[in-house]
C-alpha cells in the first residue's frame, strides 16, 4: 500500500508536465474523434494494453510492480482536469480489467480440467501401480495451482 502510494506520488509531476500545455476546453481528442483513422486507434489503443496483459500473464504480472505502476498512472490521469485524459484513462483502466479477469478465467477453467483429468486417470487406475499419465497429470495440476495462486490474480 505504501509502494502504491510512492508510485502515485512520483506520477503526479509527470502527469503536470504532460498536462500544463495542454488546452482543456479543447472537447477534440483522439478517442472522441469520427474517421477511420481514429477509430482504428481507439481499436489499437484498446488492443495494446489487451496484448500487453496477455504477454505478462506468465512472468511480471505477477510481481506487482508493474500493475501497481501502470494503476497509479491510470488513477493519476482519471484525477485530471483535462476530460481526455480522464475519459482515456478510464478506458484502459476497464480494459486492463477486463484482460485480467480473462486471464483468471482462464486459470481457473485450466486447474478444473487439470483436477478433472487427474481423478478421472486416478479412478481408472485404481488399486493399479501408479502409472507415468498420472505422475504427469499430478504435476500438471500443481503447476496450474501454483501459478493461480501467484499475485492474487
Amino acid at each position: 500500500e505504501t509502494g502504491l502510494q510512492y508510485k502515485k506520488f512520483m506520477a503526479y509531476p509527470w502527469i503536470l508536465t504532460v498536462t500544463w500545455p495542454v488546452d482543456m476546453d479543447n472537447e477534440d481528442y483522439p478517442l472522441i474523434r469520427t474517421g477511420p483513422y481514429w477509430k482504428k486507434f481507439k481499436a489499437n489503443f484498446c488492443e495494446f494494453i489487451a496484448v500487453l496483459v496477455q504477454q505478462c500473464q506468465c512472468s511480471i504480472l505477477y510481481d506487482n510492480y508493474l500493475m501497481d505502476t501502470i494503476i497509479s498512472l491510470l488513477t493519476g490521469l482519471a484525477d485530471s482536469m483535462v476530460r481526455a485524459f480522464r475519459h482515456t484513462s478510464t478506458l484502459a483502466a476497464m480494459k486492463l480489467l477486463t484482460a485480467v479477469v480473462s486471464i483468471h478465467l482462464n486459470l481457473d477453467v485450466g486447474k478444473h480440467n487439470a483436477q478433472r483429468l487427474y481423478e478421472v486417470e486416478r479412478q481408472r487406475i485404481s488399486g493399479k501401480k501408479t502409472s507415468y499419465r498420472l505422475d504427469q497429470l499430478e504435476r500438471k495440476r500443481k503447476e496450474v495451482r501454483g501459478v493461480s495462486c501467484m499475485g492474487g490474480v
